[in-house]
C-alpha cells in the first residue's frame, strides 16, 4: 500500500464522519469508500473513476487532491493496452484459366452485339423505302363570333361615399391619448381594460355591437375615431365623463 488510503482513512477518523455520512457529503457509495481507503482499486470500474473519486474524497476531507494522486500513480499497475487482433481469412487465389475464360466469353458477347445492331439497321433501312402515306389532318372547325345584344339596363358603379363606416362588420375603436388621461372600457358588456395612458400612446379597442367608456379622466386629452370616422371632442380639457356608450348609430351623428 502506497499509503493514500490510510491517510483518506485517518482523516475522516478524525472529523468522526460515519461512512454513511461521508456518503452524503461526497456522493461516493460506502463501497467504493471502503475500496478506496483500503486501496482495492479493483472493485471500482476503471482507473479514470479511481482518480476521480480519490480526487473528491480528498477535497471533501481537505487533503492535498494533487499528492493522493501522485500517491496512486507511484503504486498503480498500468492498465494493458487492448490489443487488436486481425481475424485470418483465408485468401482465396483463382486458377491461371479463369481471367482468359473471362475475356473471351466478353469477346463472343461483344460481336453477339455487333451482328444483331447490324440486322437491326438493315431491316430498318426497308421499313424506311417501303412507302407510306400519312393520313390527312382534319381542318379546323370554324369559329363563329356571338356578338351578345346590347344590354338595355346601365350598370350600377357603387359609389365610394355609399361605403360609409356603419356598413363595417364590429366596432373598432381607436383611442389616441393627446394628453395624459385615466380611462375605463367595456366591450359587449365585459371590462376591457381600465389604466392611465401618457401623451401620444395610443389603444385600439375592438368590440362586436357596444363599446362603453366607463369612465374617463381628462375629456380634452382624448381623440376618438371609430370604425374610421373621427369622433367629435368628447369635452374639455380636464373633465370628467362616465357611460358614454358608441355604437354604429354613433356614427350617424354630426
Amino acid at each position: 500500500m502506497a499509503g493514500e488510503g490510510q491517510m483518506l482513512q485517518a482523516a475522516r477518523e478524525e472529523k468522526q464522519w460515519s461512512f454513511t455520512y461521508t456518503e452524503e457529503i461526497t456522493k461516493i457509495r460506502v463501497r467504493y469508500i471502503h475500496a478506496l481507503e483500503e486501496e482495492k482499486y479493483e472493485i471500482l470500474p476503471g482507473t479514470t473513476y479511481v482518480k476521480g473519486y480519490l480526487r473528491t474524497y480528498a477535497k471533501h476531507l481537505g487533503l492535498n487532491s494533487d499528492e493522493i494522486i501522485a500517491l496512486y500513480n507511484s503504486s498503480a499497475t498500468p492498465e494493458p493496452i487492448p490489443v487488436l487482433k486481425t481475424p485470418n481469412i483465408p485468401i482465396t487465389v483463382r486458377p491461371h484459366w479463369v481471367r482468359p475464360l473471362i475475356i473471351g466469353s466478353m469477346a463472343v458477347v461483344a460481336i453477339v452485339l455487333v451482328i444483331t445492331i447490324a440486322a437491326l439497321s438493315r431491316s430498318g433501312n426497308k421499313l424506311v423505302d417501303s412507302p407510306y402515306a400519312p393520313a390527312a389532318l382534319p381542318s379546323a372547325p370554324q369559329t363563329v363570333e356571338i356578338t351578345p345584344p346590347p344590354s338595355s339596363s346601365v350598370p350600377i358603379v357603387p359609389n365610394s361615399a355609399n361605403l360609409a363606416a356603419t356598413t363595417q362588420e364590429g366596432l373598432t375603436m381607436q383611442l389616441v391619448f393627446i394628453q395624459p388621461c385615466w380611462i375605463e372600457v367595456r366591450v359587449d358588456g365585459q371590462p376591457s381594460f381600465q389604466g392611465t395612458f401618457t401623451t401620444g400612446t395610443s389603444k385600439e379597442v375592438k368590440g362586436t355591437n357596444k363599446i362603453e367608456l366607463v369612465s374617463v379622466g381628462n375629456a380634452g386629452g382624448l381623440s376618438v375615431t371609430l370604425n374610421g370616422k373621427a369622433l367629435p371632442s368628447l369635452g374639455k380639457a380636464g373633465e370628467v365623463l362616465h357611460n358614454i356608450i358608441l355604437t354604429k348609430d354613433s356614427l350617424n351623428q354630426p
